[in-house]
């Protein structure tokens, strides 16, 4: 897997957690502690986040920061 499978993967596990959590950018921004523009990035897959703002995000979304890295559809449940 390259590093493009890569930001998309987390991309979109990122999107489809915080979908599921039913929270705004903005929201997970405060709850996370990472910009709000730093996730958009994130989620369209144009930035390639360090370790250290995934594992923010994940313990925001009440995840572990593997889980950013596993395929699905299905987000586990808030």
């Amino acid at each position: 897997m390259d590093s493009m499978d890569i930001n998309k993967l987390i991309a979109s596990r990122v999107l489809a957690l915080r979908d599921a959590r039913q929270l705004s950018l903005t929201a997970l921004a405060e709850l996370s502690g990472v910009s709000r523009s730093n996730i958009s990035l994130i989620e369209r897959g144009e930035s390639s986040a360090t370790a250290t703002v995934l594992d923010k995000l994940a313990g925001a979304l009440g995840v572990t920061l593997a889980s950013l890295f596993e395929a699905g559809e299905g987000a586990p449940s808030p």
